[in-house]
């Protein structure tokens, strides 16, 4: 990320002068890493563990904010929110409304679309890949034809939201539609999945991620997630 970029994201940042975003779940979830990233990126907040294995979230304090029991959940002040892209918007509409597209309406629009299409069409494709791998959920009936279907829909990902530049929307800097594509696509490209479920993430897809990781200043944080499906080799 730019340096004048990433002083303009954090513009709002200094205002606060202490970081006051929590974002609770767990370092491996696809759902919850997009939102600690984007808190690092910005400064306005952290991670703070909620371990499922554990029942944190069925603590009467978390269920004071989540009574549906998942994560992520956040709060920032008196503000307690759930669901990951609620808070994903939040973060970024506080802290840097440029990585949701500013006041540019057809480019939230855009960010919009590559939000939802992650969170439902891409969903189960998803699924059919990083659960059996981490086993976190049973594998498709046909892993051949689930991989498959995976990579149709990901070639149609390319047509649609990277025909040209480095980001979504041909941005040259992330939104957080990219935080979540780009972890998501990371998650489905590790060894273990290759060797778990045959699935390989596509050449194109593989430089997307790279470009997200040089932009992405605290990528490092996928490091937990990357030791553990490590473990499932």
């Amino acid at each position: 990320m730019s340096a004048s970029y990433l002083a303009a994201a954090c513009s709002r940042t200094a205002e606060a002068r202490t970081p006051t975003v929590v974002v609770r779940g767990m370092p491996i979830s696809g759902n919850v890493i997009p939102a600690v990233l984007l808190a690092k990126t910005l400064g306005c907040g952290d991670m703070e563990m909620m371990n499922l294995m554990e029942g944190d979230h069925m603590k009467p304090e978390m269920l004071s904010i989540n009574p549906w029991h998942q994560m992520p959940n956040m709060s920032d002040g008196a503000l307690a929110i759930a669901e990951s892209g609620a808070i994903l918007r939040y973060i970024a509409n506080k802290y840097g409304p440029e990585m949701y597209g500013g006041q540019n309406f057809e480019k939230k629009a855009v960010i919009d679309w590559a939000l939802e299409w992650a969170s439902t069409n891409f969903s189960k494709n998803f699924s059919n890949i990083w659960y059996p791998t981490t086993g976190f959920g049973p594998p498709p009936d046909d892993q051949t034809a689930a991989n498959a279907s995976a990579l149709e829909n990901l070639e149609n990902f390319v047509k649609v939201f990277l025909p040209t530049g480095k980001f979504i929307g041909g941005a040259d800097e992330p939104s957080i539609a990219d935080y979540v594509c780009a972890v998501r696509f990371h998650m489905c490209s590790h060894a273990a999945v290759k060797a778990k479920t045959g699935f390989e993430l596509p050449a194109r897809l593989k430089i997307y991620v790279q470009d997200f990781k040089l932009a992405c200043p605290h990528f490092d944080f996928l490091g937990t997630h990357d030791g553990f499906l490590s473990t499932k080799m």
